[in-house]
């Protein structure tokens, strides 16, 4: 049974408020047919939703738990991964993005996996932080019609997580979390081509312009959206953004680039507002032009250019939020999120000052101690007169 589906009407820039599961989380556009696709976590749902009708078209169930969706708008099909916990495993399924029919599952490494896709190469690339590995799925069609996968592993650092692709160049870009930074591999000879450092803890998922060939990276504990141009695998721009965010999205049409700030408990920032709003930033200066308003914990964004909408899941809400993407958004400056991230910076650079002092004092009490030791070694070494004064000789 599906659960009780409403969506409101809002007032500017609000358009409406889906409700069609709990705990949204990842989300994707079709530009083609303008669907949009949502993961719920809580019941496993992938929810096909027509904005242009307003209304749910299908809602599909796939594992227990799912996290992430990606779509191909060539094909109209959509990617997502979930969890089955009884066997400890994930699953990449991949459905009819018209009607939700489940056209084809596999098995994935179990844990909290990224996802993007090839849609050039019919390829999907599933993360697993855990495993410290990335596995590729070349989707295959028969001559009658039959969809198969072949799977082939990667490696690029120990916890590779966030994963973003762009088809033209064919380039793959992998975030890992315990070195924090972005490793850039050619997909076809599968070589490394350049490794870059971000802030702390890039997550899922990396967005990609193929346009521009711009890389947008979300680092969720350093607090910050960093900028890469992938023309020379350089970091283009390092933007402060409310504390903890988790998706990022931009809109060709508009020029502009939304970052959502999911926030978390027991955080030492006292922004009121850090666990309910999306940052906009200017896509050329990167300005950050100020903060909408949308509800608890925002994690995914996505936008449609032609339709001129933002699409934000608002997890604690339950929610999704369909924004019209306006020069006239009613955007709060706040530079909250701008202290915040002063603060976070000061607190980070004490902390390296203090382990360096540490060190220091560490090295320096090994080196007296050394040095003590050594000159008792050669005293001993010496040679000694016997008692009563008598030469040795």
């Amino acid at each position: 049974m599906f659960p009780a589906i409403a969506r409101a009407d809002g007032g500017f820039p609000i358009i409406g408020v889906l409700h069609a599961g709990k705990s949204p989380e990842g989300i994707a556009v079709d530009t083609q047919t303008h669907m949009v696709y949502i993961a719920y976590e809580f019941p496993s749902l992938i929810v096909g939703f027509d904005p242009n009708s307003g209304k749910v078209r299908w809602s599909t169930t796939v594992g227990d738990s799912a996290t992430d969706v990606q779509v191909d708008s060539a094909n109209h099909r959509v990617y997502a991964i979930s969890t089955v916990f009884k066997s400890r495993q994930g699953l990449l399924a991949v459905l009819d993005g018209a009607t939700g029919k489940i056209l084809l599952t596999t098995n994935t490494p179990f844990g909290d996996d990224g996802l993007a896709l090839d849609t050039k190469r019919q390829r999907a690339y599933v993360s697993s932080s855990d495993g410290g590995f990335i596995t590729a799925f070349t989707l295959v069609t028969s001559p009658t019609g039959t969809l198969s996968m072949v799977a082939s592993k990667l490696t690029a650092g120990p916890h590779p997580q966030a994963l973003g692709v762009n088809s033209r160049s064919g380039r793959l870009y992998v975030g890992d979390v315990a070195t924090n930074t972005i490793t850039v591999i050619d997909e076809e000879s599968g070589r490394t081509l350049a490794t870059i450092p971000v802030a702390a803890v890039p997550v899922q998922p990396l967005r990609v312009d193929e346009a521009t060939g711009r890389v947008y990276v979300v680092c969720s504990t350093g607090q910050e959206l960093d900028v890469i141009d992938g023309n020379t695998n350089k970091i283009a721009a390092r933007i402060p953004v409310s504390p903890y965010p988790e998706g990022v999205a931009f809109n060709t049409a508009t020029g502009r680039i939304y970052v959502a700030g999911e926030g978390q408990k027991g955080t030492n920032f006292t922004n009121s507002t850090s666990s309910t709003t999306i940052t906009v930033i200017d896509g050329q200066t990167f300005d950050v032009l100020g903060t909408l308003r949308v509800g608890m914990a925002p994690d995914g964004v996505e936008a449609d250019p032609q339709l001129r909408r933002v699409y934000v899941t608002v997890e604690d809400s339950d929610a999704v939020v369909e924004i019209s993407d306006s020069v006239d958004l009613p955007l709060v400056p706040d530079s909250n999120f701008h202290q915040a991230a002063t603060i976070h910076k000061a607190i980070s650079l004490l902390q390296q000052a203090t382990v360096i002092t540490v060190l220091i004092m560490c090295l320096t009490l090994v080196t007296a101690t050394l040095n003590a030791q050594s000159r008792r070694w050669r005293v001993r070494g010496s040679p000694q007169n016997p008692p009563g004064g008598a030469s040795s000789r």
